[in-house]
């Protein structure tokens, strides 16, 4: 409260470099509106999406216990779901800041870029063109192994004195389990798709007919 926000600071910066580059010194107020309605879109997007897919996980996730619930036409089940992934929305924002979830988001955001990657490369090479791997496989081991790192800090260094923590015990929880699944996830993803290019690399395994 009455500090000037990390969003404002962020924008600023940015107008400063972009009006820096020859020909845009004029354009100073124009680089700050730009960067700060980005990221006004970029959190609200990025929650908005979230919150679509976390109902979307949750109901097929009921479907199996109750089957309605995996119809997404099912206005109840809807209702429900969407109302049960806000509150959780809320309930964070209620009881801490965005710091309390923002470095698990980051690993969450990177690691998906790094299945992205994986799926990218196994594309690549089944497609026979193994000699343009590297363009994937190399961000995807720089995404990948400083992302899992930073995902082992949080857990060492942030989520687990949570969970110690009365106030934060809860938060410190649902942190530490997320971020384990996610991680675990992505490592069986990798522990699966790198001895298979291994074998279609070497000819051992026939090509995919991807067309």
């Amino acid at each position: 409260m009455g500090r000037t926000g990390g969003a404002v600071s962020l924008a600023v910066g940015m107008a400063q470099i972009f009006s820096s580059i020859p020909g845009m010194k004029g354009l100073m107020s124009y680089w700050y509106h730009f960067a700060i309605m980005f990221e006004a879109l970029f959190i609200l997007t990025t929650i908005d999406a979230g919150t679509r897919i976390a109902r979307f996980v949750f109901q097929e996730a009921l479907g199996k216990v109750y089957k309605p619930f995996g119809r997404t036409n099912w206005l109840p089940g809807n209702l429900l779901a969407s109302g049960l992934v806000v509150f959780a929305w809320a309930y964070f924002i209620y009881s801490g800041t965005v710091a309390t979830i923002w470095p698990m988001f980051g690993s969450a955001n990177q690691l998906l870029a790094t299945i992205a990657l994986v799926i990218g490369t196994t594309y690549i090479i089944n497609k026979g063109k193994k000699k343009y791997a590297w363009v994937t496989i190399l961000p995807m081991i720089f995404v990948g192994v400083t992302t899992l790192t930073a995902g082992f800090k949080n857990v060492m260094n942030i989520y687990l004195p949570q969970a110690y923590e009365v106030k934060t015990r809860t938060q410190g929880i649902i942190n530490t389990s997320l971020t384990v699944v996610i991680v675990a996830c992505v490592l069986i993803i990798l522990i699966d798709a790198i001895p298979k290019w291994v074998k279609t690399w070497q000819g051992k395994t026939p090509l995919l007919d991807l067309n």
